[in-house]
């Protein structure tokens, strides 16, 4: 027997009465339409008075597949539905097999082959699923990306990243900025001494520090946590490599800006403080 007669027997078998048959079509068919196939199908040796049963017989049977029949027309089986049928049917082999020419074919062997003549078939169990068991097929979930060159421009972009942190946190700590010289006080003039008592100059403020500006060593060290932190998140968190991203990019500024502007160092005005000459400003009051 083919599979499409294993199928008939066995859906027949289980559902014998008109009532269990007529439940089952109802999900596919209308009465109007298996009218209308009764019109189309012609039964050879079958009374007039028993097509109508055969008919329905028919139509039930092509209302029952496998799982993976249902899968090519667009439709899965529910969630939870178990199979109503459990039988054998053909399956094709097609691992290479060695056989004697001299040996006939059984009848079951040749029934099998009138399906495919060019294989070899054998018994596999199989387990059937009515119409009212399976729905249509859900379509999947739009991804992300669009095409697989997207996928991999993302994946480029993302190991460029890597590389360019792993190579900022491979490069040496730079030098710290040299410490300019001290600037040397301006000369004062030579003036005549008045006659006048000279009095105490008053001694100048001191210039105002610039606040102290974060060591070198610590901002590269705090770039190379940032940098450490980026690649220790993972591929899949797209979040956090944004954040970890934008992290390491403020510590790399905040280095090149150091290497830019060197701490300001405070110099101290050191004039010589001059010193009165007495034995001229008597002369001149003896004078």
């Amino acid at each position: 027997m083919t599979n499409d007669e294993i199928i008939y027997n066995e859906v027949n078998a289980k559902y014998h009465t008109p009532e269990q048959r007529r439940a089952i079509l109802a999900l596919a068919y209308t009465p109007e339409q298996i009218a209308a196939k009764g019109k189309e199908i012609h039964f050879k040796d079958v009374p007039e008075e028993r097509q109508g049963e055969e008919l329905e017989k028919l139509l039930l049977a092509g209302l029952f597949h496998t799982f993976q029949e249902w899968k090519k027309d667009g439709k899965s089986v529910k969630t939870g539905e178990k199979a109503t049928i459990c039988t054998k049917l053909w399956k094709f082999d097609d691992r290479p097999r060695k056989t004697s020419a001299s040996m006939e074919p059984d009848a079951l062997t040749a029934a099998a082959n009138d399906q495919r003549p060019d294989g070899n078939y054998y018994k596999a169990p199989a387990h059937l699923f009515h119409i009212g068991q399976v729905e249509a097929s859900r379509p999947a979930p739009a991804g992300r990306f669009k095409s697989l060159d997207e996928i991999k421009a993302y994946n480029r972009m993302l190991a460029d990243q890597r590389k360019a942190a792993k190579a900022a946190a491979e490069q040496p700590a730079s030098a710290p900025a040299e410490i300019p010289a001290k600037a040397e006080a301006p000369a004062k003039p030579t003036t005549k001494p008045a006659k006048k008592a000279a009095t105490k100059p008053a001694a100048k403020p001191s210039a105002p520090q610039k606040a102290a500006q974060p060591a070198p060593d610590a901002l590269h060290k705090a770039e190379r946590k940032a940098c450490a932190a980026f690649l220790a998140v993972p591929e899949t968190d797209r979040k956090g490599q944004a954040a970890a991203l934008d992290t390491w990019r403020k510590t790399r500024k905040a280095v090149e800006d150091a290497k830019q502007t060197p701490a300001a160092v405070a110099v101290l005005d050191e004039a010589p403080v001059k010193q009165l000459d007495f034995e001229s400003i008597a002369a001149g009051l003896l004078a």
